[in-house]
């Protein structure tokens, strides 16, 4: 999936929240087009913007150190 200008401004207006047209011009940037091979999910794209208008970055991969935390006693993974 990719967002177009129409798709960003009803996702602004539905989520509440104000968009500036420096972020707009980045968030169609890079969402504005497909991944080749890979194709953008709803939540990909929600999620990303969220974090972009957090932080002014979009999410970058983390590490996986295959570290696990601990479950309370008597709790079976």
């Amino acid at each position: 999936m990719a967002i177009t200008k129409k798709y960003l401004r009803d996702w602004e207006k539905s989520a509440r929240i104000y968009i500036t047209l420096e972020q707009k011009a980045l968030i169609l940037e890079r969402f504005g087009t497909e991944p080749e091979p890979y194709e953008w999910t709803e939540q990909d794209i929600a999620v990303q913007i969220n974090n972009f208008l957090d932080c002014g970055e979009f999410v970058k991969k983390g590490l996986d150190t295959g570290r696990r935390f601990p479950l309370p006693d008597g709790i079976e993974f």
